[in-house]
């Protein structure tokens, strides 16, 4: 049992080693159109996770929202993040238009760029 099993790995990699075509490569080629799609979609992900963590810091600052609260109930984080507010929101919202410009554009223009405009094809090629 000993010797008779690394014997047996060795063939099975082996095997799959010949069997597999350096040539052909698993991945399809790169689209930039999806490249840039995907970030542009992280990127408005990201900023709105950031506008929600900013709007839940900022929330002891808001006027009115509390009578209790006096001039010292705003400060700290709390204070920064009512001070960036604005540009946390408006970078969110930037975020998202380039988003959605990188869809139209992707939609319209991008997957026609790579030559299979057909549907999803699978990697391994056509059979």
């Amino acid at each position: 049992m000993g010797s008779g099993e690394p014997a047996g790995r060795a063939r099975c990699w082996q095997r799959w080693q010949a069997g597999r075509d350096p040539s052909a490569s698993r991945r399809p080629p790169s689209s930039i159109a999806k490249d840039l799609l995907g970030a542009a979609m992280t990127l408005a992900i990201i900023g709105a996770i950031v506008l929600q963590a900013t709007n839940r810091l900022a929330i002891p600052c808001s006027a009115g929202r509390d009578p209790r609260t006096g001039p010292g109930a705003c400060s700290g984080a709390s204070a920064l993040a009512h001070h960036i507010d604005g540009a946390v929101t408006l970078f969110a919202i930037t975020c998202a238009a380039l988003a959605a410009a990188a869809f139209v554009w992707y939609m319209l223009w991008g997957y026609k760029s790579t030559g299979r405009a057909g549907g999803n094809r699978d990697a391994a090629g056509p059979s």
